[in-house]
């Protein structure tokens, strides 16, 4: 450290809401998956709202019995994975900025909490898997699901210094995880999350357009901002 720049920047991406707007496969697998376990109809609304936090601490939010959690996160996954990943969209403007920082020098990682595997599915689909160096994400069986978690894998994998690094996301956990290893964020407003409620220690801005993200990174630097500053 010494008040040195790191000469490599990390920059750790959510996916739900941040890359891709993933809601009607998500939602329509969610529907499967309460109807399976006989729950009634959920409005529209409440489920968008689980969108991106761990599937299995969001159907016990819903009202799923503990006892039948496994049954309706193997409904979710057996509607999920046989269409559902793919009812989904890449956010416009994403795919430039992540050109945009790979020929800038910085390493992308993705940090989800969706099950990696499903996430390194979808990027190939989108054929954005190429800008990433590594897709941090959850394991099946939900051992390693919360985003402080997630994001302290990817770091251990990447060999990523906190102090170098940046997670982007739409979510307050995304912000709070970050924080948990002192790394710092941006939130973005056009995914899941309440613009309104973003805040916390190491949180850089907020932004509303990918273009705007770009330049919130682009003035970043990777060297430790001073206590109680960002840059």
């Amino acid at each position: 450290m010494n008040g040195q720049p790191y000469v490599t920047r990390y920059c750790l991406f959510d996916l739900d809401g941040t890359l891709t707007d993933p809601e009607t496969g998500i939602v329509a697998s969610m529907r499967h998956a309460l109807s399976a376990v006989g729950m009634p109809e959920v409005e529209h609304g409440r489920l968008r709202a689980m969108i991106g936090p761990p599937l299995q601490d969001g159907f016990l939010l819903l009202g799923v019995p503990p006892e039948r959690l496994d049954d309706a996160v193997h409904a979710y996954r057996e509607r999920y994975t046989t269409g559902g990943m793919y009812e989904n969209e890449v956010i416009a403007g994403i795919p430039a900025v992540l050109e945009a920082l790979v020929a800038g020098g910085w390493t992308l990682a993705v940090a989800t909490s969706k099950p990696a595997v499903y996430a390194e599915k979808i990027l190939v689909h989108f054929g954005l898997d190429g800008f990433f160096a590594y897709v941090a994400g959850a394991t099946l069986d939900g051992s390693r699901r919360h985003k402080a978690d997630v994001i302290r894998h990817a770091l251990d994998v990447l060999g990523a210094p906190p102090e170098a690094t940046v997670m982007i996301g739409d979510r307050m956990e995304d912000v709070v995880g970050a924080a948990a290893w002192q790394v710092r964020s941006v939130a973005v407003t056009w995914g899941f999350g309440e613009a309104a409620d973003f805040a916390g220690p190491g949180l850089i801005a907020v932004v509303d357009t990918p273009e705007r993200l770009l330049k919130v990174l682009c003035r970043t630097t990777a060297t430790t901002p001073p206590a109680g500053e960002t840059p």
